[in-house]
């Protein structure tokens, strides 16, 4: 995979990046922030879904349940523009009693498979305490690959967050560029292949 690439080849990817956290007072603001500056540094276009800004109701309904006759709510439609046209996802998790945030759930949830299919996806977890959100990684994995993505092997794991990053998302020492990085460049290997094949599938069709 290389540990660099030049921009040329970086250009023309899309990410959506979900945003777990709905809690008050939330570290991920400043996560979601320290990566979209990396992912846009190396020529990402990144588009954001938030949990606490779509504010969705407990899932009762999802997308796939309206028929032809009904009106899909706005804010459904919206995140689901940007699922489609999705090279990649991010997802940016915290951990609630060692598990993911019910909002990432919720927010998942109210799409189907189908329309996450033939992606990679990156975990970026995070909390204040000395593990980083790592079960809640181990978590997500399990669910990324029942929505049929591909959750890439490494994981970017923020241990005490609080002390890496301050409150407009910039880095406070190196290792966590170089971590983004890391992730990075291993999310874009993947997104280029899963590309390609299908690229080929559409040809086929």
């Amino acid at each position: 995979m290389g540990n660099s690439m030049s921009m040329a080849t970086r250009q023309g990817l899309r990410a959506c990046m979900f945003i777990g956290s709905a809690r008050e007072k939330r570290l991920g603001d400043r996560v979601s922030k320290f990566m979209i500056s990396q992912m846009k540094k190396t020529g990402w276009t990144v588009d954001v879904v938030d949990a606490a800004e779509a504010d969705l109701p407990v899932l009762k309904k999802p997308i796939f349940f309206y028929d032809k006759s009904e009106e899909v709510p706005e804010v459904l439609g919206s995140i689901l523009d940007k699922i489609k046209i999705a090279d990649a996802f991010v997802i940016v998790t915290c951990e609630y009693n060692h598990c993911l945030p019910p909002g990432l759930l919720n927010l998942i949830d109210h799409f189907a498979p189908s329309a996450y299919s033939k992606r990679p996806s990156g975990i970026v977890c995070y909390s204040p305490g000395m593990f980083g959100g790592i079960r809640a990684a181990m978590q997500a994995r399990c669910l990324l690959s029942e929505i049929n993505t591909v959750s890439i092997p490494n994981i970017f794991a923020i241990p005490k967050v609080n002390n890496c990053l301050d409150s407009d998302g910039n880095p406070t020492d190196d290792h966590m560029i170089s971590g983004a990085q890391k992730h990075l460049v291993e999310l874009e290997w993947y997104a280029r292949a899963l590309k390609v094949a299908r690229d080929a599938d559409n040809d086929k069709q």
